[in-house]
């Protein structure tokens, strides 16, 4: 397949946004220790942050992968 290498970047892609859930989930305290803390609040707007950008690698690897497999039409 001519366009493999645009699969391969989107499952890259995709572990890459696999590899901030698990650095936040290794890096960052438990919810419980974050309110006891009073750091509740930047607890919380990492962890949006977090997802928000799970969710922009899942629609970047869907783009690549819609490429690679000729489905996208410009």
């Amino acid at each position: 397949m001519k366009n493999s290498k645009w699969i391969v970047v989107a499952v890259l892609v995709l572990m890459l946004g696999a590899a901030g859930v698990l650095f936040g989930w290794n890096l960052l305290p438990a919810g419980e220790a974050a309110e006891a803390r009073g750091t509740y609040a930047p607890w919380l707007g990492t962890w949006i942050l977090i997802w928000a950008i799970v969710a922009m690698t899942v629609t970047l690897a869907w783009y690549l992968f819609t490429v690679g497999m000729g489905k996208n039409r410009d």
